[in-house]
């Protein structure tokens, strides 16, 4: 099973799940190029999401997995598996997507809007000072308020996520991973590589999180899994933090069924 964390998170996300994940099952985790303890990306580099798949497979070719996988991603990383997942259906035995389903798409119209706004955004970044706490506590604090959880299931991850400097603690992911991508696929694209997801599916989502999932695309695009389990898991986008044994027990008994299938 490998998982994959989310934007601007780290590893630790997943901390609070694997204790109540079989401890025979062989877990991968890692953090993303520019994200937790990876090196960032050298020069004015700006993350582009289909990179994100080159990492997954660079990755999986170092570990030398040849068996059928498991994907489970929050967020982005449920974006960037089930990309992965319909590129490599042969490889890739479950998808389990974590506040995602699918891919991020916008009407093609958008984007030269998408364009200018991006570009600015990049303009005004590149003069913007390194934020610094005086503690590790304020910065936890601050993360806690944005993402809507408490503290305590955040600590982990945010103690993966900041470093110590002279000038105080600060972040330690790359600052370019702030900005807003230049390009997303079109609804046509989308609906392509979800079509092309051959494996079972479960998608969980928070009663509180990411609105989009809700709405009337999220409908239309869950027609297009050949096999999709949806569930609700009371809590915001991080709701796998604040109900880790729920969150594990879904996946468990998603992957078992499977198992017993084949």
């Amino acid at each position: 099973m490998v998982m994959l964390h989310g934007w601007q998170d780290n590893l630790a996300s997943f901390h609070a799940l694997v204790p109540y994940l079989p401890s025979e099952w062989g877990l991968l985790l890692f953090d993303w190029p520019g994200h937790g303890l990876s090196e960032h990306k050298p020069g004015d580099y700006y993350y582009p999401f289909y990179d994100y798949l080159d990492d997954l497979h660079q990755v999986l070719h170092q570990q030398r997995f040849s068996g059928p996988l498991i994907l489970v991603g929050h967020s982005l990383g449920g974006l960037v598996a089930s990309c992965y997942a319909a590129a490599f259906p042969d490889r890739i035995a479950a998808l389990v997507m974590i506040e995602a389903l699918g891919p991020m798409a916008e009407p093609a119209q958008q984007i030269t809007n998408r364009l200018a706004k991006s570009l600015d955004q990049r303009l005004k970044q590149r003069q913007k000072r390194q934020r610094y706490f005086d503690s590790a506590f304020q910065a936890l604090q601050l993360r806690a308020s944005i993402n809507k959880v408490a503290a305590e299931p955040l600590l982990p991850l945010v103690a993966r996520g900041l470093m110590e400097t002279p000038q105080g603690i600060t972040w330690r992911h790359d600052p370019h991973l702030r900005g807003d991508a230049l390009y997303r696929m079109s609804p046509a694209h989308c609906e392509s590589i979800i079509r092309a997801i051959h494996c079972p599916a479960l998608a969980i989502r928070g009663t509180d999180g990411y609105p989009a999932l809700r709405s009337q695309d999220a409908q239309q695009r869950m027609h297009g899994f050949r096999q999709l389990q949806v569930v609700d898991l009371p809590g915001t986008h991080h709701c796998h933090l604040q109900q880790p044994q729920q969150a594990a027990s879904w996946v468990t008994d998603f992957v078992t069924k499977i198992q017993t299938r084949t």
